[in-house]
Order: structure tokens, then sequence, then C-alpha cells
């Protein structure tokens, strides 16, 4: 019984310090499938541009893409990163292991443990980010995924008109 306990904590460290290569090697398509033509580039409404409107509380909220799935995020130009709730980032195909949250974030509710992660792809309206760096919180340490500097900073610009956040690529 002993053993096998060795065993089994043996693989999961083993697993969890090879997650990021894993992941990696499932996202490559195998050596049976037919090589996928490229998709040609979807035509840019507004030259990369997007424009979100204030709530009630003066908060830009909005639904962006991570990853290729929709999220409600709100933009936030106090966040370093951009950090999404642990729930979302497994919708969004992200592998994050318990040991992997080793990162202490300050947040509006005190200091909590984050996962460093990349993500392949943010999209807010016509504007597109690849390789995106940023930190998977647990749920109950982050109530809204959060559109930070690690986005925002990539732009062109950002600027608030009229009310509206307005960003361009």
């Amino acid at each position: 019984m002993l053993r096998l306990l060795g065993w089994v904590l043996a693989a999961t460290v083993v697993i969890g310090f090879f997650a990021p290569e894993l992941q990696r090697f499932a996202d490559m398509p195998s050596a049976n499938e037919a090589p996928t033509p490229a998709a040609s580039p979807k035509p840019v409404a507004k030259l990369g541009r997007a424009e979100i409107a204030a709530d009630s509380r003066g908060h830009f909220v909005f639904t962006g893409r991570v990853n290729g799935r929709p999220f409600s995020m709100l933009a936030d130009t106090g966040a370093t990163l951009v950090a999404l709730r642990a729930s979302d980032a497994r919708a969004a195909g992200l592998i994050v292991l318990p040991g992997d949250y080793t990162a202490k974030v300050s947040t509006a509710g005190g200091v909590a443990e984050a996962a460093r992660v990349h993500l392949q792809e943010i999209e807010v309206g016509d504007i597109r980010v690849r390789d995106v760096e940023a930190v998977v919180l647990s749920d109950n340490h982050l109530a809204t995924n959060l559109l930070g500097m690690s986005f925002l900073g990539r732009l062109k610009a950002f600027a608030i008109e009229n009310g509206r956040l307005v960003l361009s690529q």
C-alpha cells in the first residue's frame, strides 16, 4: 500500500512538472490528420478598433474571447496582467494544477495565490492579441475576469472618450 502511494505521488509530481509540455502536445495534430489549409485572415472592421460602453457604475464590462471562448471581462488598467477565474480558464482549455498556484498577487480582497499562464489569443471586438501573459485565480478570489495591462499595453492606444473605452490596434 505504501509503495502504491509512493508511485501515485511520484506520478503526480511528474505530471505537474510536465503539464505545459503535455498541453502543447495535446494541441498538436496527429500524424494521421491531413494538414488543414491555412485559414485566410478575417477582414478587420474599423481597422482593429473596439469600443466598450461604461456600465452604470462607470466600469467597462464586455464579452471578450479567450482562446476562442466567450467570457465576461472587466477592462482594468490597474491590473498588471490579464486575470482569469479558474472555472473560465478550464473552459478556455487551460490545464492548471493545484501545484501551479505559486505566484502571489494583490487583489481588491487581499493577497491571493495565482498560477501564471500564457493565453494563445484574446479577442476584444475586432482586436486580436496573441500569446498574452495572464494569471489564473480561484473563483473565490476573482469575481470577474480582468483584461489587464498584459493585453492593453500591447495595443497602439486605449482611451476613454465620451463614456466609452476606445481600443486601437
